[in-house]
């Protein structure tokens, strides 16, 4: 006997199919912008139908909007999300078909529409709860790129050359847990709004507005990994600790087609040597704190040796490229290849050039002047191109002269450089060496509740550097050129010396890494070249090519799925726990990394900072490891 129960039919609800789109109330229809879809409910929904006949509608619960979605040519859904919070879902439904859908990327609309895709800093992009697309595949070359913050993300699988690029939610959880009879009550009560939380030793800015959008303002610190979290039950409950905090993902597939390389023994960086007149790539060590010269990189000669000569990494578009930088032109080359990809002019006399993830910034120490550039723009112009909104000059606060040192940080949107200036109150005329940090874009809030980030430049912080408690004085014209050659190793000033041996016989090119914030010493690298280098570029990881990247800045709760080939995944922060049925051709960083539950493992390297159970399960603990990255593809290639 069916039982069955009246109910109200919706009639509003009803719905007209087609052969290409989701069916879709009517009267909320509205035309999308993009190709092949549909936007609904004040773009809270996006709807359409693949090449293959799968029926896909997206769906943002909670605050936000899924404006500037849309389905590229080979009907790969690219997601922008926007105006969202800690609390917001989005979700899919996909059914009919093949029952998959193709994912290309995922940024933030604030991001997408400032040309800031490459960045990975998260600053002035939404937070979001949860993005599940269990039924999506990362396409070869995919991206998702969510380092504002996120709780939970979910696909299907990951292809080759993907990156996932993500950050926890700074947010507080204080959970509170009572038991009366048999009965046990937990509370879990979430602060919100206007924060400045602290994980592991990194500032993130968190503002919310009126709208109840919350957006990371700022981000800035230096890693440092705060071991282990030991989650214990309240006395007297025999219930199970509560989760961990931090970052969920699950992927099902994870589809690399490269053996992922030893991230601390895959380390490139680029330097000018003036005396043979050539750039030169080496490999670093970060286990060993050595470096010898890349050999699989033919030197590149700089047209007249000049002694002046600035190198860095950049973007164009996507690509990782090397800059080389003489004082009148900027030539530009694949980084991994060295394939010659052209050249722009630049005004006299800017020899120096340092990157952030998304901009180029170049310095002239006689005018005193820092500029922004767009690598592909000037490229194609033959000249040097500002990014969008023609951002004015820099000129550092009255006092401090530019000593030629610049470079920049992956996942920061500042540059650093290196400054003299009367720090020392008792010498007042006399310049000591000192380092400042100057941001390269800012947010301006728009009235319907999202960021708009521009290009433009302001300081961050001028600081005084000192060794062993002495200030560094600077002579009238630097005749002992400090400070100019300066780079960076992931999120580590780069700082080329003269050391000394045992013997206090000179070793040149002694690179002396010092925190960006605080300035203090993480130790020197040594690279076994014999003539001085006069400057270095930002570092680089050119091996992730063909891996799938997972590259996630916090704590992380898990990262699960049930097979994993060339997978990289680096976690700076507490890595809880790593899931899956099979692995192989892997490396996994955490720092620390707590807990790994792999059933079949084949050539997978594993490294930690300290943890309380030292190596077991196979996992390598490297002691005073440094924050690694954050890492992504390089997209390179051979050919022009």
């Amino acid at each position: 006997m069916r039982r069955v129960q009246p109910m109200m039919d919706g009639l509003e609800q009803r719905c007209v199919m087609s052969a290409t789109t989701v069916a879709q109330p009517l009267a909320q229809v509205v035309s999308a912008t993009e190709s092949n879809g549909v936007f609904s409910n004040n773009d809270q929904k996006f709807a359409y139908s693949t090449p293959e006949g799968t029926r896909v509608a997206i769906t943002i619960k909670g605050r936000g909007s899924l404006e500037g979605t849309f389905v590229d040519s080979a009907g790969a859904l690219n997601l922008r999300y926007g105006r969202t919070n800690s609390y917001t879902k989005i979700t899919s439904d996909v059914h009919g078909g093949t029952g998959r859908a193709l994912l290309a990327t995922i940024y933030s609309h604030d991001q997408a529409a400032s040309g800031t895709t490459n960045s990975l800093s998260g600053i002035g992009s939404p937070l979001i709860g949860m993005i599940n697309l269990r039924k999506f595949d990362l396409i070869p070359n995919g991206t998702v790129n969510v380092t504002a913050g996120i709780g939970t993300l979910g696909l299907r699988s990951a292809g080759p050359n993907s990156q996932i690029q993500l950050r926890d939610l700074p947010v507080q959880t204080t959970t509170t847990t009572t038991t009366s009879g048999n009965t046990t009550t937990t509370t879990t009560t979430t602060t919100s709004g206007s924060l400045s939380t602290t994980s592991n030793n990194i500032n993130n800015s968190v503002v919310s507005n009126v709208f109840l959008v919350q957006t990371l303002a700022g981000s800035d610190g230096e890693f440092v990994s705060a071991g282990n979290l030991l989650l214990q039950s309240t006395n007297g409950n025999p219930g199970p600790p509560p989760a961990p905090p931090g970052v969920v993902v699950a992927i099902d597939h994870v589809n690399g087609d490269a053996p992922a390389p030893d991230l601390l023994n895959d380390v490139r960086i680029f330097g000018y040597d003036p005396v043979a007149g050539q750039v030169v790539r080496f490999q670093l060590n970060l286990q060993t704190d050595t470096g010898v010269v890349d050999t699989a990189f033919a030197p590149i000669k700089v047209a007249g040796a000049p002694a002046d000569v600035g190198v860095a990494l950049g973007r164009d578009n996507q690509r990782q490229v090397l800059l080389v930088d003489s004082g009148t032109t900027v030539s530009v080359y694949d980084a991994t290849y060295g394939t010659a990809l052209g050249s722009f002019s630049v005004p006299a006399g800017f020899s120096d050039v340092g990157s952030t993830d998304s901009v180029t910034v170049i310095g002239n120490t006689t005018a005193n002047q820092l500029q922004m550039l767009d690598v592909a723009a000037s490229l194609a112009a033959g000249t040097v191109v500002q990014p969008v909104g023609n951002p004015a000059s820099y000129t550092p606060p009255s006092g401090l002269s530019l000593l030629g040192g610049l470079t920049g940080l992956p996942g920061s949107n500042q540059v650093y450089t290196s400054v003299a200036a009367p720090f020392n109150s008792l010498q007042p005329l006399e310049n000591q060496l000192g380092y400042l940090n100057v941001s390269t874009t800012t947010s301006v809030p728009l009235e319907n509740g999202s960021l708009s980030l521009l290009y433009g430049f302001s300081t961050v912080q001028q600081k005084a550097f000192t060794q062993g408690g002495n200030y560094v004085a600077i002579p009238a014209g630097n005749p002992n050129q400090t400070a100019v050659s300066v780079g960076s190793v992931d999120r580590s000033l780069a700082v080329n010396t003269v050391g000394t041996n045992s013997s206090g016989a000179a070793v040149p090119n002694t690179v002396q890494l010092y925190g960006q914030v605080s300035l203090t010493s993480r130790g020197p690298i040594v690279i076994n070249y014999p003539n001085q280098l006069t400057d270095l570029s930002e570092s680089f990881r050119p091996d992730l090519a063909g891996t799938v990247l997972i590259d996630i800045q916090g704590n992380v709760q898990s990262v699960r799925g049930t097979d994993a080939n060339g997978l990289v995944l680096n976690n700076a922060g507490n890595l809880n726990l790593v899931s899956f049925r099979r692995m192989s051709n892997s490396t996994i960083i955490g720092e620390p990394v707590t807990h790994i539950n792999i059933q079949k493992r084949t050539n997978v390297s594993i490294f930690s900072t300290a943890r309380t159970v030292g190596s077991r399960n196979g996992v390598t603990v490297v002691p005073g490891l440094q924050e690694v990255g954050p890492l992504s593809q390089p997209h390179d290639r051979p050919q022009a």
